[in-house]
């Protein structure tokens, strides 16, 4: 097999890549209207919010394929900002729990969230495009040897 990518296939990568900062440039450009925070705030808050409001630093670090490093820096941030709390737990592990603050950092969002992804996704994408794009996520998360770990 060669080397290097095919010019389709270098095609390809790089609109898959450009379908992803295109989406979450937009996205975030119509949620900065309502609010300051971050689409990694944002992204974070989410994911805690929808594992019932505390999850595990690490569980959270490989859900969101980021190194245990740059979750804990922005952590550190967001607990400044009171929008999270860290609490210490059994075998050294750390509990991630959303504030009150948090939650209504969120609900603030939601509205514009919801209408900016359906803009620049739903209304853009053909229903068989959004079912392909599904059919692709669930084939990379089941790949065997799929490394949950953010690079270094």
């Amino acid at each position: 097999m060669a080397h290097e990518l095919t010019a389709e296939e270098l095609k390809i990568w790089r609109a898959a890549l450009s379908i992803a900062d295109m989406l979450r440039h937009r996205v975030s450009s119509d949620v900065k209207v309502v609010s300051d925070l971050s689409h990694a705030e944002h992204s974070v808050l989410v994911h805690i919010k929808e594992s019932g409001g505390a999850l595990g630093q690490q569980r959270l670090a490989d859900a969101m394929f980021w190194s245990k490093s740059r979750l804990s820096h922005q952590l550190t941030r967001m607990q400044a900002k009171g929008l999270v709390d860290r609490t210490a737990v059994a075998n050294r592990m750390v509990q991630v729990s959303i504030t009150p603050l948090g939650l209504r950092a969120i609900d603030v969002i939601d509205a514009a969230h919801a209408t900016s992804v359906r803009k620049h996704l739903f209304h853009v994408a053909t229903a068989d495009e959004l079912t392909t794009l599904l059919r692709l996520a669930a084939g990379l998360r089941s790949e065997p040897d799929m490394v949950r770990q953010a690079p270094h």
